[in-house]
C-alpha cells in the first residue's frame, strides 16, 4: 500500500484564501470600471446636467451608481471576514464550505445588482447615441450663427 498524500493545512488555506481574493479583486476591478465609465452629474456642466435630469431622472442615475458603488464595498467586506475565517480553517472541508459560503455572498450580492445594472446599460447606450445628436445639434448651431454673420462661406 502507498500511504496517501495530505497537504498541509497551511496550504490548503493559502490555496482558499487565494481563491476568495481573486474573485473579490475581480470583482472590485468590474465594478471600479463600471463606476469610472459614467460620469458624476456634479462634475460636468450644467447644460449636460440638466439634460441628463430630464433624460434619465437624476435621482434614479445616482442611486443606481450608489448601489453599486455599495455592492464594491459589500463584496470587500465579505472578502475580508471570509479570510478571516479562512485563517482559522481546521481542515480541507472546513476551508472549502468558507469559500464556497464566501464565492456564495459575493455572487449573491452581484445578482442583487441587476436591475441597476441594466438600468445602467441603458443609461450608457442612450449617452453614446445623444452624444452624436448633440455635438451635431452644436455644430449645426455654431455653422449656422457663422453663416449668418458672414453670407460668403
Amino acid at each position: 500500500w502507498r500511504k496517501p498524500k495530505y497537504y498541509q493545512i497551511s496550504r490548503i488555506r493559502s490555496f482558499y484564501m487565494r481563491k476568495v481574493k481573486f474573485t473579490e479583486s475581480n470583482l472590485n476591478e468590474k465594478l471600479t470600471g463600471i463606476l469610472g465609465d459614467f460620469p458624476k452629474i456634479e462634475d460636468i456642466h450644467p447644460f449636460y446636467a440638466d439634460l441628463m435630469n430630464i433624460l434619465y431622472d437624476k435621482d434614479h442615475y445616482k442611486l443606481a451608481l450608489g448601489q453599486i458603488n455599495m455592492a464594491k464595498h459589500l463584496i470587500g467586506n465579505v472578502a475580508k471576514d471570509y479570510n478571516r475565517l479562512l485563517k482559522f480553517g481546521d481542515s480541507l472541508y472546513r476551508c472549502k464550505q468558507l469559500k464556497r459560503a464566501a464565492l456564495g455572498r459575493m455572487c449573491t450580492i452581484m445578482k442583487r445588482q441587476n436591475s441597476s445594472l441594466l438600468y445602467l446599460e441603458q443609461v450608457r447606450q442612450h449617452l453614446a447615441d445623444s452624444h452624436l445628436l448633440i455635438l451635431t445639434l452644436e455644430l449645426s448651431c455654431f455653422s449656422g450663427s457663422q453663416m449668418w454673420a458672414n453670407p460668403r462661406l
